[in-house]
């Protein structure tokens, strides 16, 4: 199964040609370097300031995700305001929830390009095939975005920033990060992740590359037998770049690998197979691999005028491979039963261009063109063609009537090969200085998430599934208003104060559901709903000398869709949230102590039981970790701490999902865990 390093190679020899990415920023100005972990790059016309953009964008550097200890993208994520997320133990998924809309609803990028691979019944991507080592800070933008990006982006984005090569001539980074599940930890149990990364620079030239391991033994827990609660994942994650900058030309091509194995083991069953009359267990595993490839290039010809490419190829293939185990005598064979085997095979071609051109200091202008097109095969997709070609043109303005006031319209004209998009996408932000310390933002912009190939062509038979997908699905839609009132302040002491008080509301139509059919049991998709969502949140943080404290709390109103047809029902029900991330950096001895929390509230909703309607709600919980960082010598640091130390593993939900899969609880995380890691950073000159 490990064959990773062919596949990049053979992948990269026949497809270099048809899949590249053009590298989305100006070339590089290394005197700046400092100012790095402020400046956002999502949406923008250039990098520039987190607070001189349009847009409410949140950044999560790579000193944060150092901090943290994390062994995941989601141990990043889980502690932010408007992000939830709940854990599939049997296929290794995470589903995440963003501004009340689920994780379909999410655009997740790399370096400014679509991931291609959403799976699963929650049709989203896997945020945890992410290799966490290689990402130099996160950028979340909240509120649709589908002007910029299209499709998927209509409650954020979520743009992964990859690093880059910096004023080095070399370095070298490794990590080694050992930690317990719960309270199981050993060779084939807890987690056991390897890294090592290295990047060059030369005259004009950079390059870089990099391989990590992550191994997570899954989680016995009250599990019996051969059984897990959460079951096995083993993940090899390859990445290398190129980049090439002159003048004010810049291009960079980058390539990243993913061969992941989850395995599912099952008992064995207390009676023999009436075939073979011998007892068995019946295992599977999920097998993914994907390959990406980007190109991106700039031609800054002027302060007025730049030229951005970016494009890429990728392909991405999910695999059920199921077997029999023989009790008696370990004899493993596959499993014929209808539909244990399977394999769907995705590929994916992005294509975008924008001009930027600044007419005076009144106005300027980006348009651009986004052209994807991705199709699918296998045992589980439709026979014959299943492919979706997006066609768009995009174009925004910047009219700026003062140094106070900044007005970005913009407009996405949409032609789809297969289902019925909205032709044109409207969207206009705002930013007003109301005062030299305060700003506010106003935005409204109408998103849309396209029927993805899954839930056109996407059907499947098993003992506990029958799904069918539907081609006459059309597009969700959304009328999206989003506010924040921003204040930043600098005492005479020198403590940085920072407030944002910040709203939502989206309304949704259009929305794709499943839709049973008792008699048979049978799940169709279809469009069959509204929704709305709504919310307001809070975030204030501090910062002085060697302490910082950032504390956040949210009150978001998900839809209930019985208030339809029975006014007396709310139309939202409502849940907070809150966050408090402190460190304090005692610098004699170089030691950094952190602590992250978050606080999911109580979320109501109702349900139906029979013939009625009835109120269940999913119970609120804490989750909380605290990190140690200690700088070893000159180029070793040390992390070390204690993980989810309220032990929150499953919670109780007297919901019972009408989905494909039902359940009486949440997943949210295996118990306290302890960890500790060794981070190498080597640098020259």
């Amino acid at each position: 199964m490990r064959k990773i390093y062919l596949l990049i190679i053979t992948v990269t020899i026949n497809q270099l040609l048809t899949a590249q990415q053009i590298y989305f920023s100006k070339p590089e100005d290394t005197t700046k370097a400092k100012e790095l972990s402020e400046v956002v790059v999502t949406g923008q016309y250039k990098p520039q300031s987190a607070r001189n953009s349009v847009y409410q964008v949140r950044i999560i550097s790579k000193e944060r995700i150092q901090k943290q200890g994390a062994a995941s993208l989601q141990d990043v994520l889980k502690n932010e305001l408007n992000v939830r997320f709940a854990q599939d133990p049997a296929t290794g998924g995470s589903g995440i929830t963003m501004l009340g809309l689920s994780g379909q609803n999410v655009k997740v990028l790399v370096d400014g390009l679509p991931m291609l691979g959403r799976q699963g019944a929650s049709n989203e991507i896997d945020i945890n095939q992410v290799d966490v080592n290689s990402i130099e800070r996160i950028e979340l933008v909240e509120g649709p975005m589908s002007v910029v990006y299209g499709a998927d982006a209509l409650a954020g984005v979520i743009n992964i920033i990859t690093k880059k090569s910096g004023a080095a001539k070399f370095t070298v980074n490794a990590r080694l990060h050992e930690e317990s599940v719960g309270n199981e930890y050993g060779i084939k149990q807890g987690i056991h992740n390897q890294y090592a990364g290295f990047t060059t620079r030369y005259k004009n030239w950079e390059a870089g590359g990099s391989f990590g391991h992550n191994y997570f033994g899954g989680w016995k827990d009250t599990a019996i037998g051969r059984e897990l609660v959460w079951h096995k994942k083993d993940q090899l994650l390859a990445n290398g770049f190129v980049g090439y900058t002159k003048g004010k030309f810049s291009a960079r091509y980058r390539l990243d690998g993913l061969d992941e194995i989850i395995t599912n083991p099952g008992n064995f069953l207390p009676y023999a197979d009436a075939n073979s009359g011998d007892t068995l267990a019946y295992d599977q595993e999920y097998l993914s691999q994907r390959i990406m490839q980007q190109l991106q290039a700039s031609y800054f010809a002027s302060n007025n005028l730049n030229v951005q490419l970016q494009t890429s190829y990728s392909d991405y293939s999910r695999q059920v491979f199921s077997t029999t185990i023989n009790k008696k005598n370990g004899d493993t064979r596959l499993d014929p039963g209808s539909g244990r085997q399977s394999v769907v095979n995705f590929k994916g071609f992005t294509f975008r261009s924008s001009v930027y051109y600044k007419v005076s200091s009144l106005l300027s202008f980006q348009p651009g063109v986004d052209i994807n097109l991705e199709s699918g095969e296998g045992e589980r997709l439709k026979e014959g063609s299943n492919r979706v070609n997006d066609y768009a043109f995009f174009i925004t303005s910047e009219i700026t009537p003062s140094k106070k006031i900044n007005i970005r319209p913009g407009l996405r004209f949409i032609k789809n090969s297969v289902y019925d998009a909205p032709p044109v996408i409207p969207s206009l932000n705002t930013k007003i200085v109301l005062t030299k310390d305060i700003d506010l933002r106003l935005s409204y912009a109408k998103g849309f998430r396209s029927p993805s190939l899954r839930e056109l062509y996407f059907s499947f038979f098993d003992a506990n599934h029958q799904v069918i997908g539907n081609p006459e699905l059309m597009a969700e839609t959304s009328n999206s208003f989003t506010g924040s009132l921003n204040w930043k302040k600098i005492s005479t002491k020198g403590v940085v104060y920072t407030s944002a008080l910040g709203g939502f509301y989206n309304q949704v139509k259009n929305m794709i559901d499943y839709v049973f059919t008792q008699a048979s049991d049978t799940a169709r998709l279809y469009n069959v709903a509204n929704s709305k969502t709504g919310g307001v949140h809070i975030n204030s943080t501090a910062k002085y000398k060697s302490l910082s404290i950032s504390a956040g709390a949210s009150y978001t109103g998900f839809y209930n869709i019985y208030s339809a047809t029975d006014k007396s029902l709310p139309e939202l029900q409502w849940s907070p949230e809150a966050n408090i991330i402190a460190g304090y950096s005692f610098s004699a001895i170089r030691l950094d102590v952190n602590l992250f929390y978050k606080f999911t509230g109580k979320r109501p909703r109702y349900v139906t039981n029979g013939p009625d309607i009835i109120l269940a709600e999913t119970d609120g919980f804490h989750i909380a970790d605290i990190t140690l960082n200690k700088q070893l010598f000159s180029y070793f640091s040390l992390s070390a701490g204690v993980k989810n130390i309220f032990d929150t593993d499953r919670i109780n939900s007297s919901f019972v999902s009408g989905g494909i899969h039902s359940s009486g609880g949440l997943n949210v995380g295996t118990g306290r865990s302890f960890f500790a890691g060794l981070v190498f950073n080597w640098e020259k000159k």
